[in-house]
């Protein structure tokens, strides 16, 4: 999904694909390693719904992954968010979408 994060911190807005959602936050692909604490408000666009779902959040994790795409400068990072502050009926769509976007376990 299309997200996007203002880091509250330094005031720079980015773009990054979520991997990830659930009840207490999300994961993220971002284009660099992000520090531990670092507060972002964040903007998620979930399909079929017409405004994104705005929130506070806050970094607990991010790590670089192993692969490599061709051609790229550096790895991907997956960046984990835990929420600080979001709408109760905002939380209850995430959840809901997680349901019923969830892969079958094997």
């Amino acid at each position: 999904m299309s997200t996007t994060f203002k880091d509250l911190n330094s005031g720079k807005t980015h773009r990054a694909l979520t991997k990830d959602i659930g009840g207490k936050g999300v994961c993220l692909v971002t284009e660099g390693v992000m520090e531990r604490g670092i507060p972002l408000a964040i903007k998620i666009q979930l399909p079929d719904r017409a405004a994104p779902i705005a929130f506070l959040g806050d970094v607990v994790w991010s790590l670089p992954v192993d692969e490599t795409r061709p051609g790229a400068k550096q790895p991907p990072v997956e960046t984990g968010i835990r929420f600080v502050s979001i709408d109760p009926k905002d939380r209850a769509l995430i959840r809901q979408f997680a349901r019923l976007n969830a892969l079958p376990t094997l």
